[in-house]
């Protein structure tokens, strides 16, 4: 980040008592009578985000801890299933992260909607009322496999409009959030402050993300092939498969990533963080065929700036052209 540093708001995410004091300062049933945003204080969504993303986190490195070990030594690793396929899975880890932050927000909110990844499988509406979204273990294969790339996100909406995002990533012990019109922030060892996007206008100068997701059909693996293919084509300086839509959201947040193209795979909790991070840092956010982000959608792009974005939206309009040409051979 190249912002002088500032002090964060709502708390040292380092220090979730800290937290906890803050909140606690306006009692239950005051918050529970709420029903309009202008009755809330961001401050206190954004102090109760970043306690439970911060006791979730930990609770998640702590078990990615234990799960490595288990790995080396040849016992049972960390029990997994399956949802949409094989490569869609979830944890025991995944479960209990989510159980931790509801029965969080449910002690301080109890008449909130959530949409927690765990806790949805069989459907979910964003409405006008107040709702909390939670991907309680974002990247959970990086997880599974010990790969140290994962995070916890808490975002609150109002109106169908996230206002309050945070991500965790406690095994870097680094949190980075945002709030509707207060901007972007990091929290880090190495940093405390505000973070804007990284300003690359070019797709010759940009670090850009992509991801797989979980399809593993003919078509799917063309669709990905393709993107990849004109991305390259157009001489992109990185291309990587990060394996989190929630870091690669809150990367081009604090500058470290240029671009990011997700399609047919992310859900609300996955972006729904990121979208308000990017923007906050002064960022693009949007669909990758055009138009605004639909948080109901499956698809995502991010760029730190207005020219980047449309050159990645070109990039996946081309694509698209490519494989009808592909299917008709």
């Amino acid at each position: 980040p190249n912002q002088a540093a500032t002090t964060t708001r709502g708390g040292c995410s380092r220090c979730p008592y800290h937290l906890q004091a803050h909140f606690k300062r306006i009692s239950t049933s005051q918050r529970s009578k709420r029903t309009a945003m202008a009755d809330y204080k961001m401050e206190d969504i954004l102090a109760l985000a970043k306690m439970a993303a911060t006791r979730a986190g930990k609770f998640v490195a702590d078990a990615r801890t234990k799960n490595f070990v288990d790995r080396q030594t040849g016992k049972a690793k960390n029990a997994f299933q399956t949802k949409s396929n094989s490569t869609d899975v979830v944890t025991e880890t995944d479960q209990k992260s989510e159980e931790m932050i509801t029965g969080l927000i449910k002690k301080h909110y109890p008449h909130h909607k959530i949409i927690g990844e765990e806790s949805s499988t069989e459907g979910y509406e964003l409405t006008d009322a107040p709702t909390w979204i939670i991907d309680p273990i974002d990247g959970t294969t990086n997880f599974l496999h010990g790969f140290p790339f994962t995070c916890v996100l808490v975002s609150f909406a109002f109106k169908k409009e996230v206002v309050v995002a945070v991500m965790r990533d406690a095994i870097h012990n680094e949190t980075i959030y945002a709030t509707k019109g207060g901007g972007c922030f990091m929290d880090s060892p190495g940093y405390t402050g505000r973070v804007k996007t990284s300003g690359c206008e070019e797709i010759k100068k940009a670090y850009v993300t992509v991801d797989a997701g979980y399809g593993r059909s003919d078509k799917e693996i063309l669709r990905f092939h393709t993107r990849c293919r004109e991305l390259l084509r157009r001489k992109a300086q990185g291309l990587r498969v990060v394996g989190s839509c929630g870091l690669n959201m809150a990367y081009v947040a604090c500058g470290r990533i240029d671009g990011y193209v997700e399609e047919n795979c992310p859900k609300i909790w996955d972006f729904a963080p990121g979208s308000l991070m990017v923007t906050e840092a002064g960022g693009f956010v949007g669909d990758p065929h055009g138009g605004p982000l639909d948080l109901m959608g499956r698809s995502v792009m991010a760029a730190a700036t207005k020219p980047l974005f449309e050159t990645l939206g070109t990039c996946v309009k081309d694509a698209v052209k490519h494989m009808k040409q592909l299917s008709k051979l």
